[in-house]
């Protein structure tokens, strides 16, 4: 029998608030992890701890959001082993790590002779992960062509693989994540606005490392403790107030897993029993916002008016730096624009791309 459709009318608006009633679900304000094994007890923390337990026990697609570095995948990890899926497959697919071709084989499987090369029948990971739950981490980078075909698997809840006439049934949990701005991908014609729909049902955001400051210390000493386990024979050493509090006031503007690699250097050029505020700096020095450049369209399309297509490069850029820095001031700073004015530009863009998606603070404005 074939699967059916989700109907429209059980979505769940993308703007969708999760409530917690259930006081066990929060973090106790004095302990450094949460239920789930995530380290934190800030307010944020607490928040998104809830949302975990709340998105656990549905079977709807969640989309998680937030900058690198800020644990995605360990959000959906915590979901899949919180739910009643959790003695099953959990699968982890880097979208962005693999060509076109390559990830359609991966996801959906093949038929022998499918193309040159495919000698054998080969299980899709959408067939491997049958019952349990498939993670598809950056989500954003995946080609237009291959939404389509992800799009019909979550409709249809049946998979067919490549070179294949024949759709076979799965029950597979999704839970995508991405670092961009997926309504400013929409409006540069990157991504699908009907698959954002199907995968955005629930929508998690991880919070950037800036917001909850007051776990910084936690995630230090565990780090901390963390490298040293790599290290025969070197016992954990103490962080001195004066570097704690530099990697307090410190931005991260790569987060946890910045934070992570930080206190992984200053452990491995070695500390003689304690972190110094100077070893911390050291080690900040070369950090730059512009390590990794956006991603700005560069095609111009048969349709386009020049203003559109500049209006899709200006909203490319600010997506972008607004990922990265997650302040609309210090967005325009970088841009060299003034904040308001940058923000007019981007109301007139929005107006002519008609982008119901993409939001812009105006509390930030003068």
């Amino acid at each position: 029998m074939k699967p059916t459709a989700w109907p429209h009318e059980q979505f769940i608006p993308t703007n969708y608030r999760f409530s917690c009633a259930e006081e066990k679900h929060l973090v106790s304000s004095q302990l450094p992890f949460a239920s789930n094994g995530i380290i934190g007890s800030s307010p944020v923390m607490k928040t998104l701890d809830c949302q975990i337990a709340t998105a656990a026990k549905s079977h709807l697609t969640v989309l998680i959001t937030g900058e690198s570095g800020t644990g995605k995948e360990l959000v959906a990890h915590s979901i899949h082993t919180s739910s009643n899926r959790a003695d099953l497959p959990f699968i982890v697919v880097n979208c962005g790590a693999l060509t076109e071709n390559l990830l359609e084989s991966e996801l959906f499987g093949y038929e022998r002779g499918a193309f040159t090369g495919a000698t054998q029948s080969r299980k899709g990971l959408f067939e491997a992960a049958h019952r349990g739950t498939i993670f598809l981490d950056e989500i954003g980078e995946m080609s237009t062509s291959c939404q389509v075909r992800l799009l019909r698997v979550i409709q249809e809840s049946a998979v067919r693989p490549v070179g294949a006439h024949r759709e076979i049934p799965i029950d597979v949990r999704v839970i995508a994540a991405t670092n961009r701005n997926l309504g400013a991908e929409i409006a540069l014609g990157r991504f699908r606005q009907d698959l954002f729909y199907r995968i955005a049902v629930l929508t998690i955001s991880t919070p950037p490392l800036r917001e909850r400051a007051t776990d910084i210390a936690a995630l230090s000493e565990h780090f901390v403790q963390e490298a040293v386990t790599n290290i025969k024979g070197k016992s954990v050493p103490r962080i001195d107030a004066e570097a704690m509090t530099a990697l307090s006031l410190y931005s991260w503007p790569g987060n946890v897993r910045q934070l992570q690699h930080v206190l992984q250097r200053v452990v491995a050029s070695g500390t003689n029993g304690h972190i110094s505020a100077a070893q911390v700096h050291e080690a900040l020095k070369d950090v730059s916002l512009f390590e990794h450049g956006p991603q700005v369209p560069m095609v111009y399309r048969e349709d386009d008016s020049l203003d559109e297509f500049l209006d899709r490069v200006l909203i490319g850029l600010y997506a972008h730096f607004r990922g990265l820095t997650g302040s609309h001031a210090q967005t325009a700073r970088m841009l060299r624009v003034g904040r308001n004015s940058l923000y007019k530009r981007l109301e007139r863009a929005q107006e002519r791309l008609n982008l119901a998606d993409f939001s812009i603070d105006e509390k930030e404005q003068d």
